[in-house]
């Protein structure tokens, strides 16, 4: 029961602020009822913003009384049907808040065509499926950039067979449990790769042209970021030049 509970409680740290980058800026109308919207409105809008969905609101931050689809309004112009704006509302469009629970979203997305996004009490973004996979995308391709650096690490490390249980002792970082099991390779951190490589620099000859601050500098950025990414905090406009220059001086 105790495991359960904590797994709750871990998922709910992650919010929709996850996918707000991705999520598109909200078209939107207001109205106090949906039949004051008029077909010629419609037109203008659709045509203009290019769009699929149309939510209407009593105000930005009043009561959402519908959203429009585009793909409903149009099979009803095709078949000449006489106007009615109820006949073109999408039931499945519903609204979420930014800090609502991450997962919470996710299941309402699974039955939905679309969600509008709450930010500070007013109706901001529209989230669609294609918001989740571009945002997982991205977050993917990052983990995949950190986890190639790491793996040309720890390559190094063993071509070079580096003695990297007493680097670490340097700063008491040698030990991977209470048990004072000593690292393995694959139990290395960024952090402990800093330690590695500013103790054994002059060793590693294939790094004679790199600075070693710079060098040194970019393992911490790298890190750093590493930390927020595994955190999921997902920073979508990040500076590549750090990712990019390790992997240069790596490659040799």
């Amino acid at each position: 029961m105790y495991k359960k509970l904590l797994n709750i409680s871990f998922m709910d740290k992650f919010s929709s602020i996850f996918l707000e980058p991705e999520s598109k800026k909200l078209v939107y109308l207001t109205s106090n009822k949906i039949e004051n919207i008029t077909q010629e409105t419609l037109d203008k809008k659709f045509y203009k913003e290019e769009v699929s969905y149309i939510p209407v609101f009593k105000s930005i931050k009043g009561q959402h009384l519908g959203t429009f689809s585009r793909k409903k309004y149009f099979l009803l112009k095709l078949k000449r049907k006489r106007f009615n704006p109820f006949e073109i509302l999408d039931d499945k469009i519903h609204v979420v808040d930014l800090n609502d629970n991450l997962f919470d979203v996710l299941k309402r997305l699974k039955d939905s065509s679309g969600l509008i996004l709450k930010i500070n009490g007013e109706h901001k973004k529209f989230i669609s499926p294609r918001t989740v996979s571009n945002s997982f995308e991205h977050y993917t391709s990052k983990i995949i950039l950190i986890e190639s650096i790491e793996i040309k690490i720890r390559e190094i490390i063993k071509k070079y067979k580096i003695n990297f249980i007493d680097s670490l002792k340097i700063k008491n970082q040698h030990h991977k449990n209470n048990n004072d099991e000593l690292k393995g390779v694959d139990d290395l951190t960024f952090f402990d790769y800093n330690l590695i490589f500013n103790d054994n620099w002059d060793n590693l000859k294939f790094l004679n042209l790199v600075s070693k601050s710079d060098f040194l500098g970019n393992l911490n950025v790298v890190s750093q970021y590493r930390n927020d990414l595994f955190h999921f905090r997902n920073k979508l406009d990040f500076e590549e030049k750090p990712f990019k220059d390790l992997i240069k001086d790596l490659t040799y």
